[in-house]
């Protein structure tokens, strides 16, 4: 989870230019209606940090179909830009839930079909992973709880002040894993920040698919070492140095890792699956060919 201060695009925002620039048949329709909505978008820092205030109703209805279609068929010119956001980010896990996956889709935070005016906001628009997308969907606000669900990434630095920790439990007498998670707070909070980051985490169920992750990563290692003799250790030591020790427990695969190394029954067991001797190539080379 991660803060994405560098994402946000200062107004006023560029990419409601290069639309009403596009030669697409209904660009008339989008220019009659860009002042009203240019005058939108510097409202929308305030609706998401006055997160307990119900977004009032759009007005945008009898434009909704326009707005939307801007971002799904975006001209040329635009979807450049909805690319680049979507793809060369630089983000190796989600921002939005920790998962330790290039995140391939954009969230609309604020959504598009209930607020069509910020379809085609940049701000509005974050690099997410596949598996929060349609969990979050089209939820934005609960109003048994009287608050936004979810936490901006780009505005507000709050799960960036926290971390996954991953306690690994080993039954010697099954041999069999389990696997709990508490978030562990690193930077101070007030208010209610605590309350809002354990809201966002229960809404995107991260606990339930972190567990699951867990489960699915043990597997492939006792795989792994079911085939090949290796020091896990030194595997799992490699692995967790590619992640910063400040960054660690940003993402799930760090997080599981330290619980894991810090099991020493469960590496014990995993050790034991080992073959005797290393496996010999399949197919040895017999020969080297060159390549024209």
């Amino acid at each position: 989870m991660q803060y994405l201060e560098d994402f946000l695009i200062e107004l006023p925002c560029s990419w409601l230019n290069l639309a009403t620039a596009s030669r697409k048949e209904n660009v008339r329709e989008l220019m009659a209606i860009s002042e009203e909505l240019a005058e939108k978008y510097p409202l929308y820092e305030g609706f998401i940090r006055n997160y307990r205030v119900e977004l009032e109703a759009t007005g945008f209805n009898n434009h909704r179909n326009l707005l939307v279609e801007y971002y799904e068929k975006a001209p040329a010119s635009l979807n450049r830009e909805l690319l680049v956001r979507r793809n060369e980010h630089g983000l190796y896990s989600c921002p939005f839930c920790g998962n330790p996956k290039k995140p391939d889709t954009l969230d609309h935070f604020i959504p598009k079909d209930q607020w069509p005016e910020f379809s085609i906001f940049s701000n509005n628009l974050v690099p997410q992973c596949r598996s929060c997308a349609p969990i979050k969907g089209e939820n934005y606000y609960s109003v048994e709880n009287g608050t936004a669900k979810f936490i901006h990434p780009i505005y507000l630095d709050l799960l960036q002040r926290f971390r996954f920790k991953v306690t690994v439990t080993f039954n010697r007498e099954t041999n069999i894993p389990s696997f709990s998670v508490v978030l562990r707070k690193l930077q101070a909070t007030e208010g209610d920040e605590d309350q809002r980051v354990v809201f966002h985490i229960k809404n995107l169920k991260v606990k339930q698919r972190l567990i699951k992750f867990c489960q699915d990563d043990y597997r492939r290692w006792q795989t792994r070492l079911s085939k090949r003799r290796f020091d896990l250790r030194v595997a799992l030591r490699q692995r967790l140095n590619e992640t910063p020790e400040n960054d660690r427990g940003i993402d799930w695969k760090s997080a599981f890792i330290e619980g894991l190394l810090n099991n020493e029954d469960a590496i014990s067991y995993l050790h034991s699956l080992r073959p005797n001797t290393m496996n010999e190539p399949l197919f040895p080379i017999v020969e080297e060919l060159e390549l024209e």
